[in-house]
């Protein structure tokens, strides 16, 4: 084999991979059953050639899309252009906060105490708060 022949064979493979690597998209959105797939074909072939339409056309393939038979009417893309996408949440209120006994609220404050944070007057009037007298004077 000479190397004209060596140059194209390897020329024909670089152009297959430059070929899988533009249509990536538009693979990635079919496999999926992205319900925008079209368009994304569309904007793949058209705007591919950029690396910004490259990339719009390869970051809408890969988000969550609608899957059938879901409570949701319109996926989880958020870029779903054809139905309604509208997602309900339930508001919770948070986990209640762990107790902690008196005798470790003080060992807390005494610790604060030694280390500086809190001033021997504050730590009197936390004190008393805690244990429900009036501060001392």
């Amino acid at each position: 084999m000479n190397d004209d022949a060596v140059f194209l064979i390897m020329m024909g493979i670089g152009f297959l991979i430059a070929g899988i690597i533009y249509v990536c998209p538009t693979i990635i959105a079919f496999r999926r059953n992205h319900p925008n797939r079209w368009i994304i074909l569309v904007i793949n072939v058209a705007f591919g050639g950029t690396i910004i339409g490259w990339g719009v056309a390869m970051v809408w393939a890969m988000r969550a899309a609608h899957r059938v038979g879901s409570a949701s009417s319109g996926g989880e893309s958020g870029l779903n252009i054809f139905v309604n996408d509208v997602k309900k949440i339930q508001v919770v209120d948070p986990p209640p906060l762990p107790q902690t006994s008196a005798v470790q609220e003080l060992e807390r404050l005494h610790d604060l105490l030694v280390r500086g944070a809190i001033s021997q007057i504050e730590f009197d009037g936390l004190k008393a708060k805690l244990l429900g007298g009036a501060p001392s004077q």
